[in-house]
């Protein structure tokens, strides 16, 4: 049977349930993940991984007898909505929520799969696999979603990045993409050598990053009211100071990266010199080796986003 994380049920049968979906590349067996939120009058998933997990995702929502009726996307990035075509494949009834501004990249996905293709390099992307179409009758706005569901815009990591709060099993639950970056939640045990989790927040603020943006997103969902929260990668957490340590962290990289660049540092001395200067990223320690090198890969595209910031800002 797929490894399954059920993370909230209630005696009415309402359940959540994490989906870990592993991918045919080190350190990656589990980073990705699709979140199904079962109730009498729906079941929905909250991102559903890359085109190269799909077969693992069909498996585990056979195996939970899960017909989804909904998906619901924080942002496009592939290894968030990359198996969107799969699904709609698979089950022809469900529908399709994204930003509204960034759905024109799931109906027709080329130009997607090109750049993330040429970012990744061909071992990562021949894992990813590329995206199918999605097709644009299965595509609805929020006005369209149940009254249960709220959207709010959360900028930052991605320009079209949203996030969703909705009551299920007695507790009210955000999904937040990477709006609050990477965490190590409930789930993400497998990351550490010696299988004690270690909470931390990696950011991920890939190019092109604007820190005020993702502040001002970080404080929304500080804001909301919510009991649990669900990370696109990985797990779950009930720690409420999550919004303020995030935006702490991003007010550090500014000061920080800031001062490695003014020095002359480099993108990769500059990835070790925030390793060293960032307590969020003191678990980095007691990760597998896989695990840490592909936290390293994403920090170089944190450092990345925050260069780009600062030359952008001083016109070079």
């Amino acid at each position: 049977m797929s490894r399954t994380i059920r993370a909230l049920s209630s005696p009415n049968g309402e359940s959540l349930t994490l989906i870990p979906l592993p991918m045919a590349h080190p350190g990656f067996e589990g980073f990705l993940g699709s979140w199904l939120l079962q109730s009498e009058k729906e079941t929905v998933l909250v991102d559903c991984g890359v085109g190269g997990t799909f077969d693992a995702l069909k498996s585990a929502l056979d195996e939970l007898n899960a017909v989804p009726d909904l998906l619901l996307l924080t942002h496009i990035h592939l290894d968030h909505a990359g198996a969107a075509g799969h699904l709609c494949r698979s089950y022809p009834g469900m529908k399709v929520f994204c930003f509204e501004k960034a759905a024109k990249h799931l109906i027709s996905p080329e130009k997607l799969w090109q750049a993330t293709a040429a970012t990744l390099g061909e071992a990562m992307a021949q894992a990813y696999q590329p995206p199918v179409p999605v097709p644009q009758s299965a595509v609805i706005t929020r006005e369209e979603l149940s009254g249960a569901w709220t959207v709010i815009d959360t900028p930052g990591h991605a320009p079209h990045h949203v996030s969703f709060i909705r009551d299920s099993a007695g507790k009210r639950i955000c999904f937040g993409g990477e709006a609050l970056g990477v965490i190590a939640g409930e789930g993400s045990e497998d990351w550490f050598a010696d299988g004690i989790r270690r909470p931390g927040i990696r950011p991920a603020t890939p190019p092109r990053y604007v820190p005020s943006v993702g502040r001002a997103s970080m404080k929304r969902l500080e804001a909301e009211p919510w009991d649990l929260y669900c990370a696109g990668h990985f797990g779950t957490t009930n720690d409420r100071t999550l919004p303020r340590r995030a935006a702490a962290q991003i007010d550090l990289w500014e000061e920080k990266v800031a001062i490695a660049m003014e020095c002359g540092m480099s993108e990769k001395e500059i990835v070790t010199f925030m390793t060293q200067a960032d307590p969020e990223l003191a678990g980095l320690a007691h990760y597998t080796p896989d695990n840490r090198e592909r936290e390293l890969y994403f920090l170089g595209n944190s450092v990345r986003g925050f260069m780009q910031y600062f030359k952008e800002k001083d016109g070079k």
